[in-house]
């Protein structure tokens, strides 16, 4: 499991550089009726994001010298980063750990070094998942859905300035989540 929290915290740092960098040099003019559905191939999933998302394929170390693909999706708008991930671990790395056990373990390392409130947990179909918001050291606040489903980790994250949570796009993207076939 402690290769698992490595994992995280290094993905974790990784997303909120990309959003950081994503906000400085691409933000999209924002217009409430030109979401999109985004359903990446392979990625068994489906959310709404307000412009069309950057993709990239990040190795995430799991240990030993080994990675495994992350692959996220980015929109920016207004200073604004949304961000959709997934990663299949191996059991070697999750060790059959129970879905609460990897949840509360993913919520620690995203909110190293940080504050974390208002966690509430959530439930897809059979798979359990979280919600939390991190206020970073910076004043950014990143409102984090994730979820753990057969093997994957699937993670959701509003990123931008105080105040990001509680508004009506945070959380239309965070809700339009849901598994596909």
């Amino acid at each position: 499991m402690t290769r698992f929290v490595m994992w995280f915290v290094t993905a974790t740092l990784m997303l909120a550089g990309l959003a950081a960098l994503a906000g400085a040099a691409s933000a999209q003019t924002y217009n409430p009726t030109r979401w999109i559905e985004y359903k990446p191939d392979g990625g068994r999933y489906r959310v709404e994001m307000p412009a069309i998302p950057r993709t990239a394929t990040v190795p995430v170390p799991t240990g030993g010298g080994t990675t495994v693909p992350m692959a996220e999706a980015t929109a920016v708008v207004d200073r604004v980063a949304y961000v959709a991930s997934y990663v299949d671990y191996p059991a070697s790395v999750t060790k059959n750990a129970a879905a609460d056990v990897i949840l509360t373990q993913v919520r620690n390392g995203s909110a190293a070094g940080n504050t974390w409130r208002d966690e509430k947990k959530l439930q897809l179909g059979r798979s359990e998942g979280r919600e939390y918001t991190v206020v970073q050291a910076n004043g950014n606040v990143a409102v984090t859905r994730v979820y753990w489903v057969r093997g994957r980790l699937y993670q959701l994250v509003v990123d931008g300035k105080a105040g990001v949570e509680t508004r009506p796009d945070t959380r239309r993207f965070l809700e339009s989540f849901n598994l596909a076939q």
